[in-house]
C-alpha cells in the first residue's frame, strides 16, 4: 500500500463523499454521537414489565471517534462510555469502572492502536477489565499470535484484575496461556469479588462453542443474592435468552463485530447471531437485564471494517 493510500484509509475522511452520510446515525450503539433509541426485545414477564419500562435509558458518550474505514491491522478505535442504572446498587459501586474488550482477533505484529489503548488505560486504570472472547484470530494454531497477545494483555492495567472467557476463535488450548499473561480465566465458572466493601459476582459462560452452555451449568450457578452486582460474560449475545434465571444486572457480549462490514449508518449486512440485527452492537434492555454488545477491536476473516469502527466500552453504574 502506498503512503498516500495508507493516509487515505487510516484517517477520518473529510471529503464530500463522507459528508453525504453524516445525516445517518448509527443503530442503538454506545458509539453514536447522536443516540438512537435503545432497542427493547422480548420483554420479561408482565410482573416485571412496569419496572423495566421505568428504567431510564443510559447516557452515552463518545470519548474517542473511530475511523469509518479500517484495513489491515486496527488503526484507530472508538472509545465509548455508558452509565447503567441498576436497582438496589450499593453506593460503593457508584464509582465502579469496567472496561469491556472483546473480539481482538490478534495476529502476529503490532499496531499503533495497541500503544494508544495501553497509554489510555495506564493513564486512568479501570477497576476491572473484562474480555468476552476471541482474543486471537486463528482457530487451529494461535501460537503465532501469542507474542502480540501476551504483550498487550500484560500491558493493560486495572485495579482489581483482568478476567476473560473464551470465544469460538480461541479454542480450549488457549486457556492455559491466559493465566501466564495475567488474565483470570473464568470460562464456565463464577467468581466473587469484593470491591470497596461491596460484592460482585462474575459469571463466565462457556464460550468456545455455543452448545457448551448447558442446563447443568446454569443450574449450578448460585442464586443471586440481594445487594450483589451480577455481571454475566458471554461471547454470544443471543444466549441472553437462556439465562433469564441468572438474574444478571448486566450481560457483556461480543462475537458479532457489530456487523464489521456495514451500510452507512452502521446497519450490518450479517451478524452471525439470532437476535435482531439492530442488537448486534450497543446497549439494549432485554430479558430483564442490560445487554451490552461490543463491536470488538479486531477483524475476523476479512481484514477490514466499513462503517463499523473498532470499539472499547467503558461501563459505569448508577442507582435506579
Amino acid at each position: 500500500m502506498t503512503a498516500y493510500a495508507k493516509l487515505y484509509v487510516n484517517r477520518r475522511c473529510r471529503c464530500k463523499f463522507w459528508s453525504c452520510f453524516r445525516r445517518y446515525r448509527p443503530i442503538a450503539s454506545a458509539g453514536s454521537s447522536r443516540i438512537a433509541p435503545l432497542s427493547v426485545a422480548a420483554p420479561p414477564p408482565s410482573s416485571q414489565a412496569s419496572a423495566e419500562a421505568a428504567l431510564p435509558l443510559p447516557a452515552m458518550q463518545k470519548l474517542r471517534e473511530g475511523p469509518w474505514l479500517q484495513i489491515g491491522y486496527p488503526d484507530g478505535f472508538e472509545y465509548n462510555r455508558v452509565t447503567l442504572r441498576i436497582r438496589g446498587l450499593l453506593p460503593a459501586f457508584a464509582s465502579l469502572r469496567i472496561l469491556h474488550l472483546t473480539d481482538l482477533h490478534l495476529r502476529p505484529g503490532w499496531g499503533p492502536s495497541f500503544d494508544e489503548l495501553i497509554a489510555r488505560v495506564k493513564a486512568d486504570p479501570p477497576d476491572l477489565i473484562l474480555f468476552t472472547g476471541d482474543l486471537v484470530e486463528h482457530h487451529f494454531d494461535p501460537r503465532p499470535a501469542y507474542e502480540t497477545a501476551g504483550r498487550l494483555v500484560r500491558s493493560l492495567a486495572s485495579r482489581y484484575g483482568k478476567f476473560a472467557i473464551l470465544g469460538n476463535h480461541d479454542g480450549d488450548l488457549l486457556g492455559p496461556m491466559l493465566e501466564g499473561w495475567g488474565l483470570n480465566l473464568i470460562n464456565g465458572r463464577t467468581k466473587r469479588l469484593t470491591i470497596d466493601g461491596g460484592a460482585i459476582d462474575l459469571v463466565g459462560l462457556p464460550g468456545v462453542h455455543k452448545h457448551d452452555l448447558t442446563d447443568d451449568f446454569l443450574a449450578r450457578v448460585p442464586a443471586k443474592e440481594a445487594g450483589v452486582l451480577r455481571i454475566v460474560m458471554t461471547h454470544y449475545p443471543d444466549t441472553v435468552r437462556r439465562i433469564v434465571n441468572l438474574h444478571a444486572d448486566v450481560v457483556l457480549a461480543g462475537h458479532t463485530h457489530g456487523g464489521q462490514i456495514c451500510l452507512p449508518g452502521g446497519w450490518p449486512l450479517m451478524t452471525h447471531d439470532t437476535l435482531p440485527k439492530r442488537m448486534c452492537q450497543g446497549v439494549h434492555r432485554t430479558h430483564g437485564t442490560w445487554l451490552i454488545v461490543g463491536r470488538g477491536f479486531g477483524f475476523s476473516t476479512w481484514p477490514f471494517r466499513l462503517f463499523c469502527p473498532a470499539e472499547v466500552i467503558e461501563v459505569r453504574f448508577a442507582g435506579a
